[in-house]
């Protein structure tokens, strides 16, 4: 398509998550777009059905809790008929005016294809929908290998309404998954990498000229992770312990300590019980709200401590160091593609084990710019290829 006959690309993901990698991720692929269309105005639908940041939702509380002790199937029922409700009642006429004057629909990025309760796989089928004849690329997204039967049957659904021009995913494991379960021929993949890489760019006026922390610990709910990884039999700890203890390690070391969220509300829930124990430890406690405020909490850190995948993803983008976690292949595939697996931890490492190397991190930071700049190539090359 000319340039001049684009004049609407919409970005259909989770933009608006309280886990604001995902806005990220959204905002970075915008500014992709941006780079070859300038004169097209980029928008985001929001498959979940939010219409904002902020929006309230059920994880991390009792609710939660509840629904994530349910058998696979119950929790499955319950989570289609929220999205079919969902659907009927509102969503379908906001994605129906949001796709309808699109030049490009583009699905991406993130771990979208994916098969937790349902969630993805239904609101994708539902999307799908609307997509009929709009041309439909999927760009640098995760591919599970964890799939129920109905969960592989509407994402294939999505698929055969949807008619993608092209497929991207993130990385070689989503693409062979994409073959694997969904019967994409492989030499119709590629594999472009996250968005979010240039995130530098894309934030560029929120970074923070100080580094205000020698380490920024990203809390999260190591039940909530379990919960969601693709590998089996993972175990978790008491998050707010591990936390703690590990912080306290590095402030006995003369660290200046940040504790911060990706604002995911389950997360933000241990956060809060760190901070409101009575033998807190004295530091500093933020939860972003929108992904600037990420980006910027980051960018003032001179390396940091994740489980979450765009934590880890950011910091690399902004060429700080990081330490990562690992509780899903999407985390691993990650440290693979970067060169940084030696920096990648068990779910729950040995925090003396962790301090020393967060340390030793800390004290012999040379991170590979050149490794960077050619990912970052990569990123912007291959999405300019396929819009």
């Amino acid at each position: 398509m000319l340039d001049s006959q684009m004049k609407k690309i919409l970005i259909c993901a989770v933009p608006f998550s309280d886990n604001l990698g995902d806005g990220v991720i959204a905002a970075s692929l915008a500014h992709i777009a941006g780079l070859k269309y300038p004169q097209a105005r980029v928008e985001f639908l929001d498959i979940a059905g939010r219409l904002g940041f902020e929006e309230e939702n059920l994880r991390g509380g009792g609710a939660f809790r509840l629904f994530a002790k349910l058998p696979s199937f119950i929790r499955s029922v319950i989570v289609f008929l929220y999205c079919l409700k969902g659907y009927f009642l509102g969503w379908r006429k906001n994605w129906k005016a949001a796709v309808d004057d699109a030049d490009l629909v583009v699905i991406g990025g993130g771990q979208l294809f994916c098969d937790v309760a349902l969630n993805f796989p239904a609101k994708l089928f539902l999307l799908s929908r609307l997509l009929r004849g709009k041309k439909v690329v999927i760009l640098s997204v995760g591919v599970t290998a964890k799939w129920s039967f109905l969960g592989r049957f509407l994402v294939g659904r999505f698929l055969k309404n949807a008619r993608p021009a092209f497929y991207a995913t993130r990385d070689q494991e989503s693409a062979s998954n994409l073959h694997n379960y969904f019967r994409i021929p492989r030499s119709d993949i590629q594999v472009v990498p996250d968005p979010a890489l240039i995130c530098a760019d894309a934030f560029s006026d929120e970074l923070s000229p100080e580094k205000n922390w020698d380490i920024g610990i990203c809390v999260s709910s190591l039940d909530a992770l379990v919960m969601n990884s693709e590998y089996e039999g993972s175990n978790s700890t008491q998050s707010a312990k591990f936390f703690a203890t590990l912080a306290e390690s590095l402030q006995a070391e003369g660290k200046r300590v940040l504790y911060f969220t990706n604002g995911a509300s389950e997360d933000n829930k241990v956060l809060e019980e760190i901070s409101s124990a009575s033998d807190a430890p004295k530091s500093i406690f933020l939860v972003p709200r929108h992904p600037d405020e990420l980006v910027a909490l980051i960018s003032a850190c001179s390396c940091i401590v994740a489980h979450r995948l765009h934590a880890n993803i950011v910091a690399y983008g902004l060429n700080i160091p990081s330490i990562g976690m690992n509780w899903d292949k999407k985390v691993e595939s990650f440290f693979e593609l970067t060169g940084r697996k030696r920096y990648l931890f068990d779910l729950s490492p040995r925090v003396e084990k962790l301090g020393t190397s967060v340390l030793g991190l800390l004290d012999d930071r040379h991170p590979d710019r050149k490794a960077l700049d050619a990912l970052r190539s990569q990123v912007v090359a291959g999405i300019h290829a396929l819009i």
